[in-house]
Protein backbone atom coordinates (compact mmCIF):
# COMPACT_ATOMS: atom_id res chain seq x y z
CA UNK A 1 0.00 0.00 0.00
CA UNK A 2 1.95 3.58 -1.00
CA UNK A 3 0.49 6.28 0.61
CA UNK A 4 0.60 9.45 -1.24
CA UNK A 5 0.87 13.48 0.05
CA UNK A 6 -2.57 15.19 -1.37
CA UNK A 7 -1.51 19.04 -1.72
CA UNK A 8 -3.83 20.91 0.39
CA UNK A 9 -3.09 24.28 -1.19
CA UNK A 10 -5.06 23.34 -4.48
CA UNK A 11 -8.52 23.88 -2.95
CA UNK A 12 -7.19 26.95 -1.88
CA UNK A 13 -6.25 28.02 -5.39
CA UNK A 14 -9.59 27.14 -6.92
CA UNK A 15 -11.37 28.98 -3.91
CA UNK A 16 -8.96 31.53 -4.81
CA UNK A 17 -9.45 31.56 -8.69
CA UNK A 18 -13.34 31.69 -8.16
CA UNK A 19 -13.28 34.62 -5.78
CA UNK A 20 -11.28 36.69 -8.24
CA UNK A 21 -13.90 35.82 -11.21
CA UNK A 22 -17.10 36.16 -9.18
CA UNK A 23 -16.37 40.15 -9.30
CA UNK A 24 -16.57 39.84 -12.81
CA UNK A 25 -19.97 39.17 -12.80
CA UNK A 26 -22.50 41.15 -14.64
CA UNK A 27 -24.00 44.83 -12.16
CA UNK A 28 -27.02 44.87 -13.50
CA UNK A 29 -30.58 44.33 -13.13
CA UNK A 30 -31.47 42.66 -16.32
CA UNK A 31 -33.09 39.22 -16.72
CA UNK A 32 -30.81 37.90 -18.68
CA UNK A 33 -27.67 38.63 -16.05
CA UNK A 34 -28.65 36.51 -13.80
CA UNK A 35 -26.20 34.84 -11.60
CA UNK A 36 -26.27 31.25 -10.57
CA UNK A 37 -28.52 30.93 -7.23
CA UNK A 38 -26.80 27.84 -4.84
CA UNK A 39 -28.53 28.90 -1.60
CA UNK A 40 -26.46 27.31 1.70
CA UNK A 41 -27.42 23.88 3.32
CA UNK A 42 -26.43 23.13 6.90
CA UNK A 43 -27.21 18.85 7.21
CA UNK A 44 -27.84 17.35 10.25
CA UNK A 45 -27.86 14.12 11.62
CA UNK A 46 -29.65 13.09 15.11
CA UNK A 47 -30.11 9.96 16.74
CA UNK A 48 -34.09 9.62 15.17
CA UNK A 49 -33.89 11.73 11.54
CA UNK A 50 -31.83 13.60 8.81
CA UNK A 51 -32.50 17.39 8.96
CA UNK A 52 -31.86 19.68 6.14
CA UNK A 53 -31.71 23.51 6.85
CA UNK A 54 -31.74 25.43 3.47
CA UNK A 55 -31.41 29.16 3.35
CA UNK A 56 -34.18 30.78 0.92
CA UNK A 57 -34.68 34.52 1.57
CA UNK A 58 -37.07 36.17 -0.87
CA UNK A 59 -38.53 32.97 -2.26
CA UNK A 60 -42.60 31.79 -2.59
CA UNK A 61 -43.18 29.36 -0.46
CA UNK A 62 -46.19 28.30 -2.81
CA UNK A 63 -43.13 27.77 -5.69
CA UNK A 64 -41.25 25.48 -3.42
CA UNK A 65 -40.80 22.23 -4.99
CA UNK A 66 -39.32 18.69 -2.28
CA UNK A 67 -39.38 15.50 -4.25
CA UNK A 68 -38.15 12.37 -2.60
CA UNK A 69 -37.57 9.54 -5.10
CA UNK A 70 -35.77 6.68 -3.93
CA UNK A 71 -32.81 7.94 -2.12
CA UNK A 72 -32.48 11.09 -3.84
CA UNK A 73 -34.31 14.70 -2.65
CA UNK A 74 -34.13 17.61 -5.27
CA UNK A 75 -35.28 20.41 -3.90
CA UNK A 76 -35.92 23.54 -6.58
CA UNK A 77 -37.53 27.20 -6.16
CA UNK A 78 -37.38 29.87 -7.98
CA UNK A 79 -36.54 33.83 -6.21
CA UNK A 80 -38.21 36.25 -8.84
CA UNK A 81 -36.15 38.99 -10.21
CA UNK A 82 -37.13 42.13 -8.53
CA UNK A 83 -38.34 45.18 -10.92
CA UNK A 84 -36.81 48.56 -9.76
CA UNK A 85 -37.28 52.08 -11.10
CA UNK A 86 -33.47 53.50 -12.21
CA UNK A 87 -33.42 56.72 -10.73
CA UNK A 88 -30.44 56.68 -9.44
CA UNK A 89 -28.75 53.71 -10.98
CA UNK A 90 -27.28 50.67 -9.47
CA UNK A 91 -23.55 50.47 -7.72
CA UNK A 92 -23.89 46.90 -7.14
CA UNK A 93 -26.14 44.39 -6.93
CA UNK A 94 -24.97 40.84 -5.24
CA UNK A 95 -28.59 38.97 -4.38
CA UNK A 96 -29.11 36.31 -6.88
CA UNK A 97 -32.39 35.46 -8.47
CA UNK A 98 -33.55 32.68 -10.58
CA UNK A 99 -34.59 29.18 -10.64
CA UNK A 100 -32.26 26.37 -8.69
CA UNK A 101 -31.76 22.73 -8.33
CA UNK A 102 -30.21 20.64 -6.08
CA UNK A 103 -29.77 17.19 -5.42
CA UNK A 104 -28.86 14.89 -2.50
CA UNK A 105 -28.17 11.69 -1.81
CA UNK A 106 -29.48 10.03 1.41
CA UNK A 107 -27.85 7.15 2.95
CA UNK A 108 -30.16 4.17 2.97
CA UNK A 109 -31.50 4.47 6.68
CA UNK A 110 -33.51 7.36 5.62
CA UNK A 111 -37.17 6.37 6.21
CA UNK A 112 -38.17 7.61 2.70
CA UNK A 113 -42.22 7.41 3.03
CA UNK A 114 -42.78 10.17 5.48
CA UNK A 115 -40.55 13.23 5.15
CA UNK A 116 -41.41 16.64 6.89
CA UNK A 117 -40.89 20.16 5.09
CA UNK A 118 -41.68 23.79 6.73
CA UNK A 119 -40.65 26.79 5.37
CA UNK A 120 -40.22 29.66 8.64
CA UNK A 121 -38.25 33.20 8.09
CA UNK A 122 -36.79 31.78 4.55
CA UNK A 123 -35.14 28.99 5.87
CA UNK A 124 -36.55 25.59 4.47
CA UNK A 125 -36.60 22.49 6.84
CA UNK A 126 -36.69 18.95 5.50
CA UNK A 127 -37.12 16.56 8.09
CA UNK A 128 -36.29 13.16 7.06
CA UNK A 129 -36.79 10.66 9.49
CA UNK A 130 -34.61 7.41 10.23
CA UNK A 131 -35.67 3.74 9.74
CA UNK A 132 -36.46 2.09 13.10
CA UNK A 133 -33.62 -0.11 12.43
CA UNK A 134 -31.04 2.24 11.94
CA UNK A 135 -31.70 4.20 15.46
CA UNK A 136 -30.05 3.32 18.18
CA UNK A 137 -31.20 0.96 21.26
CA UNK A 138 -29.97 1.21 24.41
CA UNK A 139 -31.06 -2.05 27.06
CA UNK A 140 -30.43 -2.11 30.89
CA UNK A 141 -28.43 -4.72 31.90
CA UNK A 142 -29.32 -6.67 35.17
CA UNK A 143 -25.63 -6.99 37.00
CA UNK A 144 -26.32 -9.55 40.29
CA UNK A 145 -23.52 -8.99 43.07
Amino acid sequence: MTLTRINTRIPTLWREFDELFRDFAPLTTSPQAVRALVPATDIAETEKAIELKVDLPGVDPEGIDVKLEGNLLTLSAERKHEAKEEKNGWVRQERSWGRFFRSFTLPETVEGTTPEATYKHGVLTVTLPKKEVAQPKSFKVKVEA
